[in-house]
Parts: structure tokens; C-alpha cells; sequence
């Protein structure tokens, strides 16, 4: 309850600073009753007409209307449209806190704004509208700031904009300065076009830290569709930053976005699953897109870049440092009937299975392009043809946003230019990816972060590998590797041998005969050694006499055999053993039998072993120089 209090008298001291006047709504219902409570709609009277209401105070300038409903799972039944004539901001609890849904009849707009003041809606979500939640008449500047706008539809066929309305061309809208939408979710909203919102006009709309889920049209836009026919094409600005497109559809062009004569610019933006005859429709536009990353769109195209039949507006697109990967079919196409068209490629990574990512006449490369199969995007003295980026698998890797990162060994890593100051993720860059003590751009739209080297050898006389589990890289002996890693980071080694060989253990920054983990504070440097693994093959030595009191002894190079009767010892698969006899004066070697070759003396016996046992006999006899040895014993 404190912090309560104490939040609310700091809201009330910012809002007299700020606002003219500060209407507190206390209650949920959609009514105009004096029952000393001030509902939405009575707040709205107060604001648009600067007069205390029933329970509501009065309004004075651009007011500020408090929701202050509840904690979680509040709502308002909307009777009929809310009208905003006055500057005033709307604030509310919080997007998970309080929702606006329309009652039964209701099939009108949740909101409509008519005024030439600023309007700024927050903190709450609006669901279910079957006339575009937000419709705009006249406004100066309106934001949209901490919204969530779910299953909102623009109403029948010919209608535009299921979350927001504010196209000049079509409706009723008939002026807008400008439109700034921040850390607001729209998803699964419907149009004929412009499934989220529709825009056309003159003015700037800028769009930053937004998700577009599952929205959809019939026409052009699934999510957005920013059209300007007939008017001025350096005022149409459309700037995207750090937003997701995710899942929109379009029955025809734009699954995701569609824009003619705009200035559209789109940086640090994921596109995924957008479904549609392509994911950007770009037509009779000057476009940038960079440092954005398109993947896993099942469309004929990515990016259609193309100038309408007769047009005399020429076209330019740059695509500069984004990722395409894993996209059903090519990534750009460049279609061009009317003016000139031209599309710039600077140090884009284009990874998927077919080998012709890019078609049509008008792509320049501006260098340190890398695709994977063929060279249909790129042809410039700098790119990389039929190169594998490495890519790692689209996840999350401990962020909020999917990413497919590069290897720290991709080619790519350090390989580009002129990347500018931030990567798709937000981060910095250049950095030194690759450990090289130099800063370089990398190529695509995730920069590597610095890095220090891991040095990977091998030792001993078998084979195997050393695996670095988190990017599935792999060390094979007798190769050394060197692997750029992010410092300060702990990393597991696996050492993995080959069928015959056994890993013996580590050296260097690692120790034993497990998993190693491996924290890079440093450059690093450790060894695998693995050892061949040989069946043992038994020898066995049988030693016969004539006499009983005949002696010899019987021993092996290399050890092993040390006996003078009968012994066995287990020696290695393959190896040579050499076996000697040590008779008794009394005693001489007869012959030996099974061995592979026998010394002229008769004292020594060499086999060759193989993969299976041996048994050698050796036969001994009474020196012939002794006579009735057993009679004087």
C-alpha cells in the first residue's frame, strides 16, 4: 500500500508538471452515471470538454487520464466508440493489467481521434474491435507506447488497418503530423490490407522495439501496409528498429509489410514464419534494410523489390549486413517495368539450399556478400561464392530474441567492412571475433563478440577428436585448431577417440581423463593424447626335457617370458617377440617348435605375432660332452 501511495504521488506530481489536469478512473464500467466514481467514458468528457463530469474532475488543456484499475485481469466492456477531440494522454495499469473489449453490439472502433493536439495512449491492451481498434480522423502527433493490440479485425471487405487506422487515402482519416508506436504487440489482427495498422499520407512513422504476430490481410500488408499513391515520396518516412515480424500472412503481396513511395528504413528487425508471395512488397521506394536478420519464411521470395508498369519514380533498396537463412525459396527478387531500379549488397550472408538466392536485373554488390551455393546475389571482387557461413542453429542463445549467430570459426567472422556502430542484437560493432588483435566487421547481421584463442592439440599414436559442445565444433587429430572463444566464458571439451584408440588424458589448461571445462580468462592452450588400443595375444612357452635333470631357462625381448618350465605373457597385437634360451652346462637346446625363425646356434626363437594365441615348445636334451650323468647324481 505504500508503494502504492507513493507511486501515485509521484505520477500526480509528474502529471501537474506535465499534463494540465490529471483525471483519475476509478471504475471499470462503461456508464455516464453520478455516482461520485469516474469511468473512461466520463473521463473522456472531462478532457474533450474541460469540465468536471459526475465523478470525474475537470479537464484543463491536454489532460492526463489515469486508469488506475486493479492489478492484473481488470476490464471494460465498451458500450460504443470512445471520442478523443482533445490533446490528452491515457495511461493505464500496465498490458497484462487491464483490457478493452467491446460489449455485445458493439461493432463499432474502440477509439476514434479527432483532434489537432498530440494524443498518447499506454499501458493497457485492446482486444476483439470489428472496426479498427484505433481509428484516426485528425491528430498531430500520436504515440502508441506499451500497448497490446489482440484480435482486432477492420470489419468487412475494403476496409484497412485491424489495430490502427490512419491511411488518408482510404477512410476517413484526413490528417496526421506523425505516428510513433514503441514496445507495443500486435497480434492476430485482420484486414482487407494493413493486418496490424494501414498508413498512408505525408508524415513520419516510426515504429521501435515491436512484435507483429500472426496478423493478417487479403490484400497487400499482413502486418503493415504504408502506401502513399500520388503524394510526395520524401515525406513518407517508415523507420522500424529492433522489432520482430513473426507468422503474418497475406493472401497476396507483403506478408509481413508492404510499402509503395516511402522512405522505408528497417534496422535490427527479425522476420520468421511470414507467409505470403513475399515477406517485404517494395514498391517505387528508397529503402534501407540492415543489420536485420529473415528466416525460415515460406514464400517464392523474400524481398520483392520492383517498380510498377509505367512508373517514372525510380526505386533504390540497399541490403547491408542482414542474414537470410533457411528461407524456402530466393531471398531477393528485382523486378523492374517502370524507371530504374536498383538494389546495393554490402555484406549480407545468404544460406539456404537452393542456388539461386537472387534474381532479376539490378543488383550491385558494394563487396563482402558470402553465399553459400552459387553466386546469383553477388559479383563483386570482395564476396565469397559457394562459401558455408558456419551459421549456428536459430535460437535464443540467452537472449530474448532468435538469433543465428556465426561459428567462431565461420569464414565470415572478421571478414567485412563499413558494418557500421551496432549488430542485429543491439551490440557493438566491430570487434575482434577472431583473436587477431584487430577489430573487423563481420560479415551478416550478428557481430562475434572479442575473443581470445583456444589452441586444440593432439598427441600420442591413436586417433580421435576434441568437441566443443555449445557450437559443435570439432578438433580431429593429428590436426591442431585454433578456436576464437568469448573471454571470461567457461566451455566444455569432449574428447571422443576412434574406434582402436583410447583417449590417455589431457595437457596443458586441462587435466584427467574426463570432460574438461575450460574458463577462458586468456589465451589458452591444451592437448589431447590418444593411444591405440591392441588386443593382447597371449604367447605361451612349454619347455620339454629327455632328463629330468636337464635345465634351461627361457626369457623374451621384449619382457614378458621369464620361466624354465612352462610360462605365458600377454603382448600386444602385432608385436615381434624374440625368445632366448639360458641352458644349464649340462644341457643344450634341441629344437624348437612353431617358431617363425630360429638362431643358428639354436638359442634364440623370434615369432611373429598376429591377432591370435601362440605356443611355442622348446626341447631340451643332455649336452653331449656329459656321460653317466645320471649314474654319478
Amino acid at each position: 500500500m505504500k508503494n502504492l501511495m507513493r507511486a501515485t504521488a509521484l505520477l500526480i506530481c509528474f502529471s501537474l508538471s506535465a499534463h494540465a489536469n490529471l483525471i483519475v478512473v476509478n471504475s471499470n464500467q462503461d456508464v455516464t452515471v453520478d455516482d461520485n466514481l469516474c469511468t473512461l467514458r466520463e473521463a473522456l468528457v472531462a478532457a474533450n470538454f474541460d469540465v468536471a463530469y459526475f465523478g470525474c474532475s475537470a479537464g484543463l488543456g491536454d489532460d492526463l487520464i489515469w486508469l488506475m484499475l486493479g492489478t492484473s485481469n481488470e476490464s471494460i466492456s465498451v458500450n460504443n466508440t470512445f471520442p478523443i477531440t482533445e490533446g490528452l494522454e491515457i495511461q493505464g495499469p500496465g498490458a497484462d493489467n487491464l483490457v478493452l473489449t467491446p460489449a455485445n453490439g458493439h461493432d463499432g472502433h474502440m477509439f476514434q481521434i479527432n483532434t489537432t493536439d498530440d494524443v498518447k495512449l499506454q499501458d493497457f491492451r485492446i482486444g476483439g474491435a470489428s472496426s479498427s481498434a484505433i481509428d484516426v480522423v485528425n491528430v498531430d502527433v500520436l504515440t502508441i507506447e506499451n500497448m497490446r493490440f489482440l484480435s482486432n479485425s477492420a470489419g468487412g471487405s475494403g476496409t484497412y488497418g485491424g489495430a490502427i487506422h490512419a491511411d488518408l487515402e482510404v477512410g476517413d482519416t484526413t490528417s496526421i503530423s506523425e505516428l510513433i508506436i514503441s514496445n507495443t504487440e500486435f497480434t492476430a489482427n485482420s484486414a482487407h490490407a494493413g493486418g496490424a495498422m494501414a498508413v498512408s499520407g505525408e508524415y513520419p512513422v516510426t515504429i521501435t522495439d515491436a512484435l507483429f504476430h500472426q496478423n493478417s490481410s487479403i490484400i497487400p500488408g499482413g502486418a503493415i501496409y504504408r502506401h502513399n499513391n500520388s503524394r510526395d515520396l520524401f515525406n513518407a518516412h517508415l523507420d522500424i528498429t529492433r522489432s520482430l515480424f513473426t507468422e503474418n500472412s497475406s493472401n497476396t503481396q507483403g506478408g509481413a509489410i508492404s510499402v509503395d513511395l516511402t522512405y522505408l528504413n528497417i534496422e535490427q528487425s527479425g522476420f520468421f514464419d511470414n507467409q505470403g508471395q513475399n515477406v517485404l512488397n517494395v514498391n517505387r521506394s528508397v529503402s534501407n534494410i540492415q543489420n536485420s536478420l529473415f528466416a525460415e519464411n515460406p514464400v517464392p521470395r523474400v524481398i520483392l523489390h520492383k517498380n510498377i508498369t509505367g512508373s517514372a519514380e525510380s526505386t533504390e533498396l540497399t541490403l547491408a549486413f542482414n542474414t537470410f537463412v533457411d528461407n524456402q525459396n530466393m531471398d531477393l527478387e528485382n523486378s523492374s517495368n517502370g524507371a530504374d531500379l536498383i538494389t546495393y549488397l554490402l555484406g549480407n550472408v545468404f544460406d539456404s539450399d537452393i542456388d539461386v538466392q537472387c534474381s532479376g536485373v539490378g543488383s550491385l554488390s558494394l563487396g563482402y556478400n558470402m553465399e553459400r551455393l552459387g553466386a546469383s546475389c553477388s559479383s563483386g571482387p570482395n564476396d565469397f561464392f559457394n562459401t558455408d557461413p558456419l551459421l549456428l542453429p536459430l535460437a535464443l542463445y540467452g537472449g530474448d530474441r532468435l538469433v543465428a549467430p556465426l561459428s567462431p570459426i565461420s569464414p565470415a567472422v572478421d571478414a567485412g567492412s563499413s558494418c557500421g556502430s551496432d549488430d542485429y542484437s543491439g551490440e557493438g560493432r566491430s570487434r575482434d571475433g577472431d583473436a587477431s588483435g584487430t577489430a573487423q566487421c563481420d560479415i551478416g547481421a550478428v557481430e562475434r563478440p572479442d575473443a581470445v584463442n583456444l589452441n586444440v592439440a593432439h598427441t600420442g599414436n591413436g586417433d580421435g577428436q576434441v568437441n566443443l559442445t555449445e557450437f559443435a565444433m570439432v578438433c580431429y587429430s593429428p590436426d591442431d585448431c585454433d578456436w576464437p572463444l568469448e573471454p571470461g566464458l567457461t566451455y566444455l571439451l569432449e574428447p571422443v577417440a576412434d574406434n582402436g584408440s583410447q583417449f590417455i588424458g589431457w595437457g596443458g589448461g586441462c587435466s584427467g581423463t574426463g570432460n574438461c571445462l575450460i574458463t577462458m580468462n586468456n589465451a589458452q592452450n591444451v592437448t589431447a593424447e590418444f593411444a591405440l588400443v591392441t588386443n593382447p595375444v597371449t604367447l605361451t612357452v612349454n619347455t620339454f626335457r629327455t632328463e629330468n635333470y636337464q635345465q634351461a631357462t627361457v626369457s623374451s625381448n621384449p619382457a614378458g617370458i621369464s620361466c624354465g618350465s612352462t610360462c605365458s605373457f600377454d603382448f600386444e597385437e602385432n608385436e615381434t617377440v624374440v625368445l632366448m634360451a639360458n641352458p644349464q652346462p649340462d644341457t643344450v637346446v634341441d629344437y624348437w617348435d612353431n617358431c617363425h625363425e630360429v638362431s643358428v646356434d639354436g638359442l634364440s626363437c623370434t615369432v611373429y605375432l598376429g591377432s591370435v594365441d601362440e605356443q611355442i615348445e622348446l626341447y631340451l636334451d643332455t649336452h653331449p660332452d656329459i656321460i653317466f650323468k645320471n649314474i654319478f647324481e
